[in-house]
């Protein structure tokens, strides 16, 4: 049951870590960029948690990588959402500067930005 947990955390992380890591913290995260990262990495893990829970394979370093698929479907997702971010930058939401402002600048220094 705990294995379980952890796999269902692991496929959330590989979801939703890079989603609000990099839609807190870049400007250039494009709405195609969050939905490919997601999908990929969420995707991935899901079937690495799937082919543990079948029993594929027994043992060894492939079965290590699918056990425990946050290793590497986290960063797997952070590159799908960079590289798909890069490829369409036309896609920025309007106004993201100014969302990401008001998420980091202190609040003296906000009411002078917007005024």
């Amino acid at each position: 049951m705990a294995d379980a947990v952890g796999l269902a955390f692991a496929v959330s992380a590989s979801s939703f870590c890079p989603l609000l890591v990099l839609g807190i913290w870049w400007r250039r995260l494009t709405p195609p960029g969050a939905a490919a990262g997601m999908l990929v990495g969420g995707g991935s893990a899901f079937v690495a948690v799937a082919a543990t829970m079948s029993g594929y394979p027994g043992d060894g370093p492939l079965h290590a990588l699918l056990a425990w698929p946050a290793l590497w479907s986290v960063p797997l997702g952070f590159l799908t959402m960079i590289l798909v971010s890069l490829a369409t930058p036309g896609r920025v939401p309007p106004g993201t500067a100014a969302v990401l402002a008001r998420f980091h600048l202190p609040e003296e220094l906000r009411t002078e930005v917007s005024a």
